[in-house]
C-alpha cells in the first residue's frame, strides 16, 4: 500500500496520535460485551418500553456515553475498524461479504487489538459461552495470531486478560414479544404506524431484554470468579438497529450506538472517567480501541486513527465520519460527516431507493420492507414514508437538533448554504486525507463476485421472501 496513510506524515498530524500512556497501576482485566445491531434503545437512554436493569445498573455506577458512532452501519466493515482502530475505508476493507480470495491483506504496520493487547502481556479471548458467539467477521486477511482462547475458564487462569463476548441476542430473528407493550412503542415517522411495524419493533425490544439478561449473567460470572473488583466492563454495539433505514444506512439509526464503561473501585480511574455521569462528546467507536490500549497501560500506535477520550490530554472530536459501501449484492457508496448539530451525507450512487437497496436476506426477514411496498402501491404512505420508495438524492443535510429523525433535507435551503458548504468541504478533506479506497473503481473480480453473491442469495431465499410478503399482505385482504 504505497499510498497508505501509514506512510503519510500529514495524516499523523491530522489524527494527533501523540504518544500517550496510561497511568501506572495494576493492570486490570478488560471485557467488551458487544451487542449486534443495537441502537441506544436501552432504559438508561430513555426507552420506557424495554426492561434492562443490568445495563442500566452499570450505567448508574459507571459512565454512559451518548454520542458514540460506528464507522459503518453494518457488522463486517464496522468490526474491521473495531479490530484495528483504523477506518475500513483506509484499509480497503470497506465492502461486506468479500470472498476469502478477494479480502484485502492487512497492511504490515497494522496490528489487531488482540495482538496489541497480547504484546502488553494480556491473555486474549473471544468467548464462546456465556452467550458469546466468538464472532469476528473481519474483512481482511492476516497471518497474525488473533485470540488466545475461546474459553472463559482459560481466561480466568491467565490474568490479566482482555475478552470480547459477542452477543447475537438483538440480531434478527427476533424472539416473541411477550413482555413488550406494543401500544407504547414510538414508531419513527418514516415507517407506517401499523400492526406489522409495532410487532416487528416489539420483537426487537424483546431481544434487547434478552441481551440485558445475558449481561446480568456475565456480571454474575465475574462475581463468582472473584473478578468484579479488577475488571473493566465496556458495553457497546457493532452498529445501529436492524431495520429498514437503520442498518446499512448512514442515518443515526444505523451508526449511533450505546457505550457504557464501568471501572470498579479496585481499578485506578483515568482523569476523564466520572462514575454516575454522562458524556456527550462526539466519539467514534474506533476511539474505544485506542482507549482500551491505554486501559492496559499501553501506547496508542501512531498509525491508529482512534484517539483517547478519557485521559487528561484527550481532545474531543469536532466531526464524526461514517461510510457505507457494498452490502452483499446492494451496490451503494455513501459518506457522511456529522457535527453535534448537523449531518451531511454524500451519496455517490443514487440509482435506487432505500427500500429497493435491500438484500435478499433482509427481504426475507424484514416485514416493514414489504409493508412499505404494499402501502406505497395503495397510496397509503405519508410523504416522509413514501421517500423510502424514491431514488436517493446525491446530497442530504439534516439539522439533527431540530429534526432527530433526519427527515427534512435542507439541501437547497438558502439559510443552510453556509453549513452545507462547510461540511461538504470538511468531508472532501477527510476523504483525501484518510485516502478512502472505497471511492476507487472496483475491480472486475469484485463486481462479478458480488453479482454472483446476489444471484445465489436470491435463489436461496426466494421462498422465504414470498412467505414474508404473504404474511404482510394478509393485513390488507
Amino acid at each position: 500500500m504505497s499510498k497508505s496513510i501509514f506512510f503519510v506524515t500529514g495524516i499523523a498530524l491530522l489524527f494527533s496520535s501523540s504518544i500517550l500512556h496510561a497511568e501506572d497501576s495494576e493492570r486490570p482485566n478488560i471485557v467488551w460485551i458487544i451487542a449486534e445491531d443495537m441502537s441506544p434503545d436501552l432504559g438508561c437512554y430513555g426507552n420506557q418500553v424495554v426492561t434492562t436493569p443490568n445495563i442500566d445498573g452499570l450505567a448508574v455506577k459507571g459512565m454512559q456515553f451518548t454520542n458514540v458512532f460506528t464507522t459503518s452501519p453494518a457488522c463486517s466493515p464496522s468490526r474491521t475498524a473495531l479490530a484495528t482502530g483504523v477506518f475500513q475505508t483506509t484499509l480497503g476493507a470497506h465492502h461486506m461479504r468479500y470472498s476469502k480470495e478477494l479480502m484485502p491483506a492487512l497492511p504490515p504496520v497494522v496490528k489487531t487489538l488482540p495482538q496489541l493487547m497480547s504484546e502488553r502481556g494480556y491473555y486474549t479471548g473471544n468467548i464462546k459461552g456465556l452467550g458469546g458467539t466468538g464472532k469476528d467477521d473481519w474483512q481482511f486477511k492476516t497471518s497474525k495470531k488473533s485470540w488466545d482462547t475461546h474459553a472463559w475458564q482459560k481466561l480466568v487462569k491467565n490474568q490479566p486478560f482482555f475478552a470480547q463476548i459477542n452477543s447475537r441476542e438483538s440480531h434478527r430473528g427476533f424472539y416473541p414479544s411477550k413482555n413488550i407493550p406494543k401500544e407504547k412503542i414510538v414508531i419513527p415517522p418514516y415507517y407506517p404506524d401499523h400492526p406489522v411495524s409495532r410487532s416487528d419493533w416489539a420483537g426487537y425490544f424483546e431481544s434487547i431484554n434478552r441481551f440485558d439478561k445475558q449481561v446480568g449473567a456475565i456480571i454474575k460470572q465475574l462475581q463468582a470468579d472473584n473478578l468484579e473488583k479488577n475488571t473493566i466492563i465496556c458495553i457497546l454495539s457493532d452498529h445501529g438497529r436492524p431495520m429498514i433505514r437503520g442498518k446499512n444506512w448512514l442515518y443515526d439509526s444505523g451508526t449511533h450506538i450505546p457505550v457504557i464503561i464501568f471501572y470498579p473501585t479496585g481499578v485506578k480511574h483515568p482523569f476523564g472517567y466520572k462514575s454516575g455521569t454522562e458524556n456527550s462528546s462526539l466519539t467514534s467507536a474506533i476511539d474505544l480501541v485506542a482507549e482500551t490500549i491505554l486501559m492496559a497501560g499501553g501506547t496508542i500506535p501512531d498509525w491508529m486513527q482512534g484517539r483517547t477520550f478519557l485521559q487528561k490530554n484527550s481532545q474531543s472530536r469536532q466531526f464524526i465520519h461514517t461510510a457505507a459501501d457494498r452490502f452483499g449484492d446492494v451496490d451503494i457508496c455513501s459518506r457522511a460527516i456529522r457535527s453535534k448539530r448537523y449531518k451531511y451525507i454524500r451519496n455517490f450512487k443514487t440509482a435506487g431507493s432505500i427500500n429497493e437497496y435491500t438484500t435478499a436476506y433482509r427481504r426475507s426477514t424484514h416485514p416493514i420492507y414489504h409493508l412499505l411496498n404494499i402501502m406505497g402501491e395503495k397510496n397509503l404512505l405519508t410523504p416522509v414514508q413514501a421517500k423510502l420508495l424514491t431514488p436517493l438524492e446525491s446530497e442530504e443535510l439534516y439539522d439533527i437538533e431540530n429534526d432527530p429523525y433526519e427527515t427534512v433535507n435542507l439541501i437547497g435551503k438558502t439559510s443552510f448554504e453556509k453549513v452545507h458548504h462547510q461540511l461538504k468541504r470538511q468531508l472532501e478533506d477527510w476523504l483525501a486525507n484518510s485516502q478512502d479506497q472505497g471511492l476507487q473503481s472496483d475491480s472486475y473480480a469484485i463486481i462479478e463476485h458480488f453479482k454472483q453473491y446476489g444471484i445465489k442469495t436470491f435463489d436461496k431465499r426466494r421462498q422465504s421472501i414470498h412467505t414474508m410478503k404473504a404474511s404482510v399482505e394478509k393485513h390488507f385482504d
